[in-house]
């Protein structure tokens, strides 16, 4: 992960995009996720020495494998153009309510499973596929810091890492041996 601070937008009604103090210096390259402690951003885009360019969730362009939290149904989380993006390719059968959470998916190769993109904030029946209004879970019109996710690695809790060990914190009696300890056992008998 790298912290980053936002030092720019777009001029550009239709577009949106930040820019970032992070950038080919830091080891910062295209298609990387930016997101905050409270969820989804963007994606990196453009990347200049110094600075890179970030395409937010609510862009025209933008897209974001997304499922519902409860039921697991996937779509694509989409902008819109305006303020808030959709939720696309859910079909009039499933059973949507305004305030069920939106995580990414991980399917689209960017943003890792799991983090939070919004809420259902209004759903209507469509065809073939319903129109959802999602409510970000980050205020995109006032970003000032972001975290540009250097890599795909999933960001592990600390119960995740002590499962390996077990609750009491020792390895587990059916663990296998690293080699080193193998070869000492063998050489011992």
């Amino acid at each position: 992960m790298l912290a980053a601070q936002v030092i720019g937008a777009s001029a550009d009604p239709i577009s949106r995009t930040i820019v970032i103090n992070r950038g080919e210096r830091d080891h910062v390259r295209r298609n990387l996720a930016v997101i905050t402690p409270d969820g989804v951003v963007g994606k990196i885009v453009e990347v200049l020495p110094s600075t890179s360019q970030v395409l937010l969730i609510n862009d025209k362009d933008s897209g974001v494998g997304a499922l519902f939290a409860v039921s697991r149904t996937q779509g694509v989380v989409k902008g819109s153009g305006g303020p808030d993006p959709r939720m696309e390719y859910v079909v009039n059968d499933e059973k949507v309510q305004p305030g069920d959470l939106i995580l990414t998916s991980g399917e689209d190769l960017i943003f890792q499973n799991g983090l939070p993109i919004g809420s259902v904030d209004k759903d209507t029946p469509g065809n073939p596929f319903q129109t959802i209004l999602v409510k970000p879970a980050v205020r995109l019109d006032r970003l000032e810091d972001v975290i540009v996710l250097l890599t795909l690695q999933e960001i592990a809790s600390p119960k995740t890492e002590g499962d390996a060990t077990g609750e009491s914190g020792e390895a587990p009696a059916n663990a296998a041996k690293p080699p080193a300890a193998a070869h000492s056992a063998r050489a011992a008998s």
